[in-house]
């Protein structure tokens, strides 16, 4: 007996539907998830942090600032960004795909141009330096892969294809940046600094 307005917990009378085995990937997924294992563990995590100062106890603690994504750019630690990501920061911390994290200084910037290098102590076995492509070859249409940490989430892969090439933005600092690729591939807040790879898993563009 059911009160009126109650719902059962348990219908003795329900059966489980059958479950249906998933099929062979289309050759597409797999390329996409090849792409995805080559390129990921080449994708780092930046956080940034700024300096406050605690006024009653007179010493400088941290708070975290902003985060973004890097490329793992060689074995001898280099991470590759974008400049606004780490711009007007006091310090950086890089976590790795092996969610390692490391203290990292800035050894070089090019606001001009958006681009930033990180440098982290990070022995050689830790990193996996990403594969270069070129970029004067490509096509409008080509299929493309972005890596990155998106609201923090991180390891986040989106799809799309070259939507333009040869487009112009202006960087940080007001000056012109040419040749730049545009995709249709979701591009969100914290992504900024992560690759952009082609079918071959090779970054052409940040």
């Amino acid at each position: 007996m059911v009160r009126e307005g109650e719902v059962p917990l348990h219908d003795p009378n329900a059966q489980p539907r059958a479950i249906t085995p998933r099929g062979d990937l289309a050759e597409d997924e797999k390329t996409t998830i090849a792409i995805f294992k080559q390129a990921s563990d080449s994708v780092a995590y930046i956080t940034t942090l700024a300096m406050r100062m605690d006024v009653l106890r007179l010493d400088l603690f941290e708070i975290p600032q902003g985060t973004g994504s890097g490329i793992v750019w060689d074995a001898r630690g280099h991470i590759v960004t974008n400049f606004h990501v780490i711009q007007g920061a006091n310090a950086a911390r890089v976590t790795l795909a092996d969610n390692s994290v490391w203290n990292a200084r800035l050894v070089g910037a090019d606001a001009d141009h958006d681009l930033a290098v990180l440098k982290i102590g990070a022995p050689p076995g830790r990193l996996r330096p990403i594969a270069i492509g070129t970029s004067h070859d490509l096509q409008v249409g080509q299929k493309v892969f972005a890596i990155g940490n998106p609201f923090g989430l991180d390891h986040t892969l989106t799809t799309g294809v070259i939507s333009a090439l040869g487009r112009q933005i202006r960087s940080v600092s007001g000056m012109p940046i040419r040749g730049v690729i545009q995709t249709d591939a979701a591009i969100n807040p914290g992504n900024s600094g992560g690759p952009l790879v082609n079918a071959d898993g090779q970054v052409i563009g940040v």
